[in-house]
C-alpha cells in the first residue's frame, strides 16, 4: 500500500520526538512498536518472519532501541542466546530493516562472525538517527522519482525493471574497499552500504544497490528480500556479495542490480542480463552464504524462468540465431537504439555465440554498416550488442 510522504514522516517524526530517554519496556512484543516497522506491510519483512516467536521478541526491542540511536546492535537487553538464535537475529536486522538507514548492508555471516566487519556502535547509531527523518524524506522522493521512470506501470514487473533503470542511471558503484580494519575504509564501507547510498547520494557498493532495491520494492508492494552470499569472479578470488530475490507473479527470481551496473559507460541500454534469473543461473557466478544453513534461514528457491527480462521481452534466440540477430540488430539501430540484448534458448547456440566473442571474430555483422561490441553472458543466457 502506498503511503504518502506526510503520512510517514508524520509517523517517524512522533517515534523521535520525545524520547531520548524511552526504554524498551518488558514483557517484550513480538513485532517491533517503531513507527518505522510499519513504513510498508511488515509481512513482508522476510527474514524475521522466519525467527521463532521468542527470537521475534528480542529481535523487536533490538530494532526499536536501534530506531532510536540509543544500542549497539550487538547490545541484547537480556536473555541467553544459542550462538544460532543469536546470528538468526542478528542477519534479520542486518538483511531486513532497509528502512533503519544508517545500518550498513552486504555483510556475509562469517564476516560478522569472525570480526571482518563491526557493526555500528551505540554511538554511531545515535548520531545518525537524529538524521533519519530528513533522510527518509530524500528516500521516499526518489522512489516518487522511480514512479516517473519510463518503465514504470502497474504490474510488479514493471515496477522492478523501473527500480532497476533509476538505479543503473542515478548511482555509480564505490570502488572496492579492501580492508575494513582501516577505520575510513570502514566508515566508507557503512556510508556506501544503505538504500540511502544509492537512492540518494548516488554512489553505493552491492549492499547498498541491494537494500535501496528492497526498500523501493516493499514500498510498492512487492515482496523482495536482500541475500549474501559470494561472488566468482573466475580467477580465484571472492569477495562477499549481496543481491535480490522479489516475487514478480507470484515465483521467486534473482535480481542483481549491482551487475546491472557493471560498466556505466557502456552499457546503459536493455541491459538487463541479471535480472530475473533462476537460482541454477545465478549461482554459476555468485555462492550462497552457507552458514545461513547452519543458521536455519533458507533463501526461496528460483526454478522458472517465465520472468526473465529478455523473455518476457520476446528478445530470444534459437538455433538458427545468427541471421535473425543482425536483422534484428538493425531494425533497433534503425528505432534509434544503441543497444540489445537476447536470451539463448538453445545451449548449443549459447556456446557457439560464447566461442564468437572469446574468439573476437564478429564476421556475423558484417553486413551491418556500423560497427558493434558484443558481450556474451554465459550463466544468464544473454547476448548484448551495443553501439554508437
Amino acid at each position: 500500500m502506498r503511503r504518502t510522504l506526510a503520512a510517514i514522516m508524520t509517523l517517524v517524526l512522533l517515534m523521535l520526538g520525545n524520547n531520548a530517554a524511552a526504554v524498551v519496556n518488558l514483557p517484550y512484543s513480538s513485532e517491533p512498536t517503531s513507527a518505522l516497522w510499519k513504513l510498508y506491510d511488515p509481512e513482508l519483512h522476510y527474514w524475521y518472519q522466519q525467527l521463532t516467536e521468542a527470537e521475534k521478541r528480542l529481535f523487536s526491542a533490538r530494532y526499536d532501541c536501534i530506531a532510536l540511536g540509543q544500542a549497539d546492535l550487538w547490545d541484547y537487553p537480556c536473555g541467553r542466546l544459542t550462538l544460532e538464535s543469536r546470528e538468526r537475529i542478528d542477519y534479520a536486522l542486518l538483511m531486513d530493516c532497509p528502512e533503519l538507514l544508517y545500518i550498513p548492508h552486504g555483510s556475509t555471516m562469517d564476516s560478522l562472525r569472525y570480526g571482518r566487519i563491526q557493526a555500528p556502535d551505540e554511538g554511531f547509531c545515535a548520531q545518525h538517527a537524529a538524521l533519519l527523518p530528513d533522510r527518509l524524506a530524500e528516500c521516499m522522493a526518489a522512489l516518487d522519482a522511480i514512479r516517473l521512470q519510463p518503465e514504470w506501470g502497474e504490474t510488479d514487473f514493471e515496477k522492478e525493471i523501473a527500480a532497476d533503470r533509476f538505479l543503473v542511471h542515478h548511482c555509480m558503484y564505490e570502488p572496492e574497499l579492501v580492508d575494513t580494519s582501516i577505520e575510513p575504509e570502514l566508515e566508507l564501507y557503512r556510508a556506501r552500504s544503505t538504500a540511502y547510498s544509492a537512492l540518494v547520494e548516488g554512489r553505493a557498493i552491492c549492499g547498498g544497490y541491494a537494500s535501496a532495491m528492497t526498500l523501493a520494492m516493499r514500498c510498492f508492494g512487492v515482496p523482495c528480500l536482500s541475500t549474501t552470499g559470494y561472488h566468482y569472479p573466475g580467477n580465484g578470488s571472492y569477495s562477499a556479495h549481496e543481491w535480490n530475490i522479489i516475487k514478480i507473479g507470484g515465483e521467486w527470481t534473482h535480481e542483481d542490480v549491482t551487475f546491472n551496473d557493471y560498466d556505466d559507460e557502456a552499457y546503459t541500454e536493455d541491459y538487463f542480463p541479471n535480472t530475473n534469473l533462476t537460482s541454477t543461473e545465478i549461482f554459476q557466478y555468485v555462492r550462497n552464504d552457507t552458514l545461513k544453513a547452519g543458521m536455519k534461514l533458507r533463501d526461496p528457491f528460483s526454478t522458472s524462468d517465465r520472468n526473465n527480462y529478455y523473455i518476457r521481452k520476446g528478445q530470444t534466440l534459437g538455433a538458427d540465431w545468427q541471421a535473425e540477430v543482425v536483422q534484428r540488430v538493425q531494425e533497433a539501430h534503425d528505432a534509434g537504439r544503441h543497444g540489445i540484448g537476447f536470451r539463448m534458448l538453445d545451449s548449443a547456440a549459447l556456446e557457439e555465440a560464447a566461442r564468437m566473442v572469446d574468439s573476437e571474430n564478429m564476421s556475423v555483422f558484417a553486413g551491418l554498416a556500423f560497427p558493434v561490441t558484443v558481450e556474451c553472458i554465459r550463466n544468464a543466457r544473454v547476448l548484448y550488442i551495443s553501439w554508437e
